[in-house]
């Protein structure tokens, strides 16, 4: 079967595409690199053994995404922004690159005739009220403009079900963490915003240290706790998600383990693999911040039978070979 993915070099759009190639899927990545990295492509073909077609275009240009779509039988659609402190900064970038993109996708598969998609949603689009566990019943209340472009997102997939006939998925990731078992890919940002990526930054010296943003909540240890998935994992849930394709609709589904680890576990955990100590400063409660956020991961169990299968430690071994094998990401 003939895939685009969209953003597929990206971190999780190139183990997504790993993913599919072992599958036996064939496979066209379109992305502008923008955040992407075309070696990741690269090393992805040495790994599967063959190689995934690249488009180097922005998915809000029609024209070139009709091209794209020449012998497609459907998309992932993982292209977008997602800096949850940038979009609060700079907005408009994030309704023109997550919306813009997302109505140029739309339009594009409308003219060629491709009518199933699998869309990379999250679960910012919970309200932080929401009763825990996170099902995917509850209540939506987007707290930035990231989480409103993803919530958006969904809605217009579900316009395009509803009005067009289309079939159509939503995946909620909760926290994706850690690198192909390879070490060979990963995750690469120059300036993570993220637990892992930061509290592995004061493992390598990149930064001094890492801050825990607050010890004086409602939890076992008094950190928050949060829903970490295997990013392995998280590439396994989009091959389930086919199998919901077969039906009408528009379908969503949050991917997480349902197990929480708080900021504690995942420091500990990471001085654990690497053998020494994380440096670590205390710090007040983060504006915004809540105590748990964790899925209810029954619904995509019970339609699809995904289980995630990986734990903690595997998410942070995985991490650390990435960032001590490659200390200059893809340009090493």
């Amino acid at each position: 079967m003939q895939i685009l993915v969209t953003g597929g070099a990206g971190y999780i759009g190139s183990h997504l595409v790993l993913a599919l190639l072992r599958a036996g899927h064939d496979v066209r990545v379109l992305d502008d690199l923008r955040a992407g990295h075309a070696q990741a492509l690269d090393r992805v073909a040495e790994l599967a053994g063959r190689s995934a077609e690249f488009v180097r275009a922005d998915v809000a240009d029609v024209p070139r995404v009709v091209d794209a779509l020449d012998g497609v039988h459907l998309v992932y659609h993982l292209a977008g922004s997602k800096a949850v402190g940038e979009s609060m900064g700079f907005p408009e970038r994030y309704f023109q690159n997550n919306l813009g993109g997302m109505a140029g996708l739309l339009t594009a598969m409308r003219q060629v005739g491709v009518d199933r998609i699998i869309f990379s949603s999250s679960a910012a689009v919970y309200g932080a009220e929401a009763e825990m566990p996170l099902s995917e019943g509850a209540t939506h209340g987007p707290a930035n403009p990231y989480a409103l472009t993803k919530a958006q997102g969904e809605q217009m997939l579900a316009w395009m079900a509803e009005r067009c006939g289309w079939s159509a998925v939503s995946l909620r990731y909760f926290n994706p963490v850690g690198a192909d078992a390879s070490g060979r890919i990963g995750e690469c940002c120059a300036e993570p915003t993220n637990l892992v990526p930061r509290v592995l930054q004061a493992l390598t010296g990149d930064i001094p240290h890492v801050a825990i943003f607050g010890e004086d909540y409602d939890t076992p240890d008094g950190t928050c706790l949060r829903d970490y998935i295997h990013i392995s994992d998280l590439a396994d849930a989009h091959l389930a998600a086919l199998d919901a394709l077969e039906r009408p609709g528009h379908h969503i589904y949050n991917v997480g383990t349902g197990r929480p680890y708080s900021v504690r576990e995942v420091i500990d955990g990471c001085s654990r693999v690497a053998g020494r100590p994380v440096p670590f400063v205390r710090g007040d409660r983060r504006p915004g911040d809540a105590p748990v956020a964790v899925a209810d991961p029954r619904r995509f169990a019970d339609d699809l039978g995904f289980r995630a299968e990986r734990g903690l430690d595997q998410m942070l071994e995985s991490a650390w070979r990435w960032v001590t094998e490659n200390p200059r990401g893809y340009a090493g």
